[in-house]
């Protein structure tokens, strides 16, 4: 199997996420192959899952607020490599724990290969503290990866039409003395390469994800329905 790589690029939030999106609508509509996708944020922003309700976001935490395409708690992103994933979702696993622990793995070789000492997390949030939780650095579930005890990748899914889009943050504290970006989306890619058996290449957007992904920002992304609300206004 071979997927395309797209290298970093910083962009806007709006843009961030259309992109994304697009990406999995191309890839849904046999358009694009799987990807694995690195980008950053060219000024600080936070992203809210899907389903959150912006009240819940930890206070302080600015004004640019988007809201992604995937599920999850509030993310504050500058300080951080994003990711995102997207292919089709039996390559990953039809279990979405599972597909969190694949990944999760993944990533934690990655770290160790460069000498930070990652783990899988050991301690989980208790059920009953789940709910009050805004803060995706703050709430611990199954296999997601540590570094000295402190939540490190904060993931996040949607599923569409057998295929999956997976958005991962990997915060860069400045407690921790982390890799060059490029030795880290070097070890990222090598660690997803032996984990799923696959060939990864850079490759290129093409015009119809592109053109998908300006519509989605401008209708979408941009909009404080989506954003404030959850709500698309036709």
């Amino acid at each position: 199997m071979r997927w395309r790589l797209i290298p970093y690029e910083e962009g806007s939030a709006p843009w961030n996420m259309a992109l994304d999106e697009a990406i999995l609508e191309a890839f849904i509509s046999d358009d694009a192959p799987p990807t694995l996708r690195f980008y950053g944020w060219c000024e600080p922003a936070v992203t809210i899952g899907r389903l959150q309700p912006i009240s819940s976001m930890p206070a302080g935490w600015g004004t640019t607020v988007v809201r992604r395409p995937t599920g999850g708690r509030a993310v504050r992103h500058g300080g951080d490599l994003t990711f995102s994933l997207i292919l089709d979702a039996a390559v990953l696993s039809s279990r979405v724990r599972e597909s969190y622990r694949l990944v999760g793995e993944a990533i934690a070789r990655a770290l160790v290969s460069l000498g930070v000492p990652a783990e899988l997390c050991r301690n989980r949030t208790p059920p009953a503290s789940v709910r009050r939780i805004g803060n995706c650095f703050d709430l611990t579930l199954d296999y997601e990866v540590a570094v000295e005890g402190a939540k490190v990748l904060g993931s996040a899914q949607v599923r569409r039409a057998g295929a999956l889009l997976q958005q991962n943050s990997l915060l860069l504290s400045p407690s921790q003395r982390w890799p060059e970006r490029g030795e880290l989306t070097e070890a990222v890619v090598h660690a997803f390469g032996a984990q799923f058996d696959v060939d990864i290449h850079p490759g290129e957007l093409t015009e119809v994800e592109l053109q998908i992904a300006r519509r989605l920002a401008d209708n979408k992304y941009a909009c404080d329905g989506w954003n404030l609300r959850g709500v698309l206004l036709h």
